[in-house]
């Protein structure tokens, strides 16, 4: 398993690449240009569902093993879209995920739906670059320095993306939370281990205050797991490998945006009039 400071050294590596061919100032100007962003929030928090579903594209697991087949992405995410996702996440990161900005554009030209960059995010420039191309959300780590996370949340939100913060932890939640985070991702799947503990969700989620968006993610397998998650806390699901892996994406999201809708959880305690 790589750990998360190998990870960000390749990102700092690969963006330095990126901004020798593309300048900051030049990359500044483009995202000042583009279309305004979508109102991220208000799309995984919508009336009549407890708990949105976010789906992501992407050419390798967790573990960076690869995942073959997935072919066009803009036609994948036109699936995600008419099965009723609220929003789909692209996997950006190019060394070891195998992602592409060039995946980003495809999907942010197929779908209206806001779309999320998930990628290793170290530095500002990244930050403009997810919204020169359209993007609505961005993921970040827990993980990065206090300072550097701060400064990564408000500049995201000032570009006016909402920053989703991925944390392993409670303490980790509360310090996202506390340096600006108004959205939080919580993985199921151990960092190290790549065991899926869904119960890593909701130990984290009972110490977030209601106003902070919920994610969890790791192990959606089909409802059930959807449903469960919900009765945890969450007001939004990731999937990502286990709709790649369906024979029928647009029906596999369809079946997890109902049990999201299922009436047994909107008047779940944790789903507070918005």
């Amino acid at each position: 398993m790589i750990d998360f400071p190998a990870l960000a050294a390749a990102a700092r590596a690969a963006v330095a690449e990126r901004e020798r061919r593309v300048p900051l100032e030049a990359l500044r100007e483009t995202a000042r240009q583009a279309p305004s962003s979508a109102d991220a929030a208000g799309a995984l928090r919508s009336r009549g569902r407890a708990v949105s579903v976010v789906a992501e594209v992407k050419r390798a697991t967790a573990s960076f093993a690869d995942l073959s087949g997935v072919g066009d992405v803009a036609v994948l995410a036109r699936f995600y879209e008419a099965g009723g996702a609220a929003c789909v996440s692209v996997v950006t990161e190019p060394t070891h995920a195998h992602g592409d900005l060039a995946d980003l554009d495809a999907v942010r030209r197929a779908v209206d739906v806001p779309v999320m960059v998930n990628d290793v995010v170290v530095t500002p420039y990244q930050v403009h670059e997810a919204r020169a191309h359209g993007a609505d959300l961005l993921m970040l780590d827990a993980r990065l320095e206090g300072i550097v996370l701060e400064s990564l949340i408000e500049r995201t939100h000032s570009l006016g993306m909402l920053a989703v913060v991925e944390a392993h932890s409670r303490r980790e939640a509360l310090t996202a939370v506390e340096a600006g985070a108004r959205a939080i991702f919580v993985d199921a799947r151990d960092p190290v281990s790549r065991q899926v503990h869904r119960s890593r969700f909701e130990q984290v989620a009972e110490v977030l205050a209601s106003s902070v968006i919920r994610i969890a993610g790791g192990g959606v397998a089909g409802a059930r797991d959807v449903m469960t998650y919900a009765r945890a806390g969450a007001d939004v699901v990731l999937v990502g490998e286990a709709l790649i892996r369906s024979a029928d994406p647009q029906q596999f999201v369809a079946e997890l945006v109902a049990a999201g809708s299922h009436p047994s959880l909107l008047n779940a305690v944790h789903r507070e009039a918005l």
